[in-house]
């Protein structure tokens, strides 16, 4: 018996190059694909399937966020996060939200059959960081140029890391010794200068292109 797979990732040759892997074992069936999270969530294929492998950066609602909507749903759903980001951090918030495996597309997409066997078979697929090298120091010095671009103080990009290490805004107050009320306005400043969306994906993308984590 197939496996019913649906892909959810905006990237078509990512789309495609997933299918060429699942083609080969014979044994799945792609039943749909998206291309961002509001579409896939509305979707009733999603009763149906057997995995869904979710991108993380998505425009509209990204994987978090489906995440958190799917796990609403208690669906018998099994969610792969196929993504760019090899992130510990980011890894565990999609182990909470209810992920059942991780995989970064550069480096394991090749596992990706077995990733799906392990997952249907009731396992937690997750990478082992142990080897990960450690994230950047504190020191801000090096940052001055980035700083001047983006029109950042150092504050805000001490609050830009710690959004990505998955804190919330009292937690980060209690951190930095502010009010939530001045860590919700840095928030707010920070997403206006950078022009992003307001998601902690699109904030964990520019931070890791930029070497903030």
């Amino acid at each position: 018996m197939e496996t019913r797979v649906i892909i959810a990732d905006d990237h078509p040759v990512v789309v495609q190059g997933i299918k060429d892997v699942l083609g080969e074992s014979g044994r799945f069936h792609v039943v749909a694909t998206f291309q961002e999270g509001r579409a896939l969530l509305q979707s009733p294929m999603l009763a149906s399937a057997d995995v869904l492998l979710l991108d993380l950066n998505m425009p509209g609602v990204d994987g978090l966020q489906a995440l958190d909507e799917l796990s609403k749903l208690k669906l018998p759903l099994n969610v792969v996060v196929v993504t760019t980001y090899l992130s510990s951090q980011l890894a565990e918030q999609c182990r909470e939200a209810g992920a059942s495996g991780y995989l970064v597309k550069s480096e394991d997409l090749y596992q990706l059959t077995s990733t799906i066997d392990r997952v249907l078979a009731g396992e937690k697929v997750f990478p082992d960081f142990s080897q990960q090298p450690q994230s950047a120091p504190t020191d801000f010095s090096y940052f001055d140029e980035f700083l001047k671009k983006y029109k950042l103080t150092k504050r805000e990009v001490e609050i830009i890391r710690l959004v990505c290490d998955d804190f919330h805004s009292k937690e980060i107050a209690d951190r930095l010794f502010l009010s939530t009320f001045t860590v919700q306005t840095h928030r707010r400043n920070i997403v206006k200068k950078l022009g992003l969306d307001d998601s902690k994906i699109s904030l964990y993308r520019f931070a890791a292109e930029n070497g903030i984590i």
